[in-house]
């Protein structure tokens, strides 16, 4: 239970990130979603240059209807992720990656 109640004091500062659409609106929704991860990246890319550390996390309680309802979200408005901010204490280890050949599709006409 210490482990929850302490999430959110990980870093100094922690941003909530809310996803919305509207599907009346000129925007298809897929993309509305898209620019929402955008803007969350662009979070992680800003801290980085500012000289911060950030990390861009939507673990369960990102997904609970009483989390969400206590953060004061609609039904129709969902959390996209919380962006941890602070100064890092030590370097991230490197983790294995997926080579990018592996991934990439060439489009040839």
């Amino acid at each position: 239970m210490e482990l929850e109640a302490a999430r959110f004091l990980r870093a100094p500062v922690v941003v909530a990130v809310v996803a919305r659409t509207d599907p009346g609106h000129k925007t298809p929704e897929w993309e509305q979603v898209l620019c929402c991860g955008a803007a969350c990246h662009n979070m992680l890319l800003a801290a980085s240059a500012s000289g911060f550390a950030a990390q861009w996390l939507t673990e369960w309680y990102a997904y609970d209807r009483e989390v969400l309802a206590a953060f004061g979200l609609s039904e129709e408005e969902r959390i996209a992720g919380f962006i941890y901010i602070g100064t890092a204490k030590e370097d991230p280890l490197e983790r294995p990656r997926v080579e990018a050949s592996d991934i990439t599709t060439h489009w040839q006409r």
